[in-house]
């Protein structure tokens, strides 16, 4: 059971079709006042979504980015890859304004040294909403480079800022790999410097990334953060 001081009840705002293959959902309410951000930019939380009689706190549900908080107005913004199937998919595909979910459990996991003189983002689809937070919301004067493996050319994202080059790889789900994230790995010249590289999508992928940035580039483990977002062959959310 959910401690109630850890669980926030909130509604839909707002929701839309950024791109062919995200959906952009904001949230609200009086639920969301007292919300507690952790600050990290790629923060993420659990969200639960209605199901049947089942209490909100304790409902299915999946971890997904906070894209933007404004505590000011007590707003959430999330970006939900859409696709067939999946309970959190489902429920962003038919979001309309007045829909209530639960979130709760923020965190974080983007924690660059102090010295970095540049930050290196490498993610498929999944991790963009916190790629976007990155770019947008770190301290001014950080280069940042990302590269971003989306489905099509219709899925790229803008950025309003500066210090900052994207790369569009379109091979997510091309093929028979889903991702081609450690092949992006492999081509990537570090810039020189110390610096951080954060890495994130599907689990096999991500795995194989940490080896190729660890063991292969001799990267120090505090200039290295990698996270799975999803597993090949299992139910997506």
């Amino acid at each position: 059971m959910v401690e109630e001081r850890d669980f926030h009840a909130a509604t839909v705002l707002s929701s839309a079709r950024m791109t062919p293959s995200m959906i952009r959902v904001v949230i609200g309410g009086d639920g969301l006042r007292d919300f507690a951000s952790c600050g990290g930019l790629d923060e993420f939380i659990w969200l639960s979504f209605p199901d049947g009689n089942v209490p909100l706190a304790d409902a299915p549900g999946r971890y997904y980015t906070i894209r933007r908080w404004d505590g000011a107005l007590g707003e959430m913004t999330i970006d939900f890859v859409s696709h067939d199937g999946g309970v959190a998919s489902t429920w962003a595909r038919a979001a309309r304004p007045g829909d209530r979910l639960g979130i709760f459990k923020p965190r974080f996991r983007y924690v660059p040294p102090a010295d970095s003189t540049w930050i290196l983002l490498i993610a498929d689809a999944t991790g963009l909403p916190a790629v976007g937070r990155i770019i947008e919301e770190r301290p001014s004067g950080l280069p940042v480079i990302a590269h971003v493996e989306i489905m099509t050319a219709g899925d790229r994202q803008s950025f309003a800022t500066a210090d900052c080059t994207v790369h569009w790889h379109e091979s997510m789900h091309h093929g028979e790999r889903p991702s081609r994230l450690s092949d992006i790995a492999r081509s990537i010249t570090l810039p020189d410097g110390p610096g951080y590289v954060w890495v994130a999508g599907e689990a096999s992928e991500i795995a194989a990334c940490r080896k190729h940035f660890r063991d292969t580039l001799g990267l120090p483990r505090e200039q290295l953060t990698t996270v799975g977002y999803w597993i090949h062959g299992q139910a997506r959310s």
